[in-house]
């Protein structure tokens, strides 16, 4: 569709960003009813968020166009935050995008900017802040939460009553046990069940033994000491 079809009375969705995500929802429209003409823009790429994002919204008129931010896991999500925040100090009305084929329980709770991918499901008492991404076939069980700038991997399980903080990162075919706490910019990659608690700058991928710490900008790492 072209940006003057779409700018043609009818309030439009415009789809931004780029990744999986991304490509995931431009290839199915039709599968979240109720948003009207689609506008791509894709973005050239992750490490070029920062400097392209007022050009991504060039000529998009706030009072016409709602916005959806997909952008993938990547930095802690930092880079999507780029693009999500200058869309909000613009003045845009950032939508949710669920799925035809995924279930939101009556009673869960999804801010602005949260996708629920295909297949995947929310219970009831799940609150899910804004800018969070739940791939397809993820799994939130009763009362789950995941704060803001949070994705969810393809096939991960958030237990009952557990907890992930604000720009953290559960990776594909995690099962995180229910009532677990999840701290603030965190990456959880490794799949499998994860049974215990993890502080605020935690890493945990296949490559380590045990979990490491993000200590600065620049990715370095120590070990989190073990707790008996």
């Amino acid at each position: 569709m072209s940006e003057a079809t779409a700018r043609g009375g009818t309030r439009t969705l415009c789809l931004v960003g780029c990744g999986s995500a991304f490509d995931t929802i431009a290839g199915e429209p039709d599968a979240y009813a109720g948003h009207g003409p689609w506008l791509l823009r894709p973005a050239e790429s992750v490490a070029r968020l920062a400097a392209t994002r007022h050009h991504l919204l060039e000529g998009l008129d706030p009072a016409t166009t709602q916005l959806f931010v997909a952008v993938d896991s990547n930095a802690l999500n930092y880079a999507r935050l780029e693009l999500y925040g200058a869309a909000r100090l613009a003045g845009f009305r950032m939508v949710s995008l669920v799925h035809a084929r995924a279930w939101v329980a009556p009673g869960a709770t999804l801010a602005d900017n949260v996708w629920i991918g295909p297949g995947a499901s929310v219970s009831p008492g799940c609150v899910l802040a804004g800018d969070v991404l739940v791939n397809p076939a993820a799994r939130l069980d009763t009362g789950a939460s995941v704060g803001m700038h949070g994705w969810i991997g393809p096939g991960a399980s958030i237990g009952s009553g557990a907890s992930v903080g604000p720009h953290s990162v559960i990776g594909a075919g995690v099962f995180l046990r229910g009532g677990l706490k999840v701290g603030r910019h965190c990456v959880l990659d490794r799949a499998g069940a994860w049974q215990r608690d993890l502080p605020d700058g935690s890493l945990v991928e296949p490559e380590f033994d045990a979990p490491a710490r993000i200590v600065g900008p620049g990715y370095s790492f120590q070990k989190i000491q073990q707790r008996s």
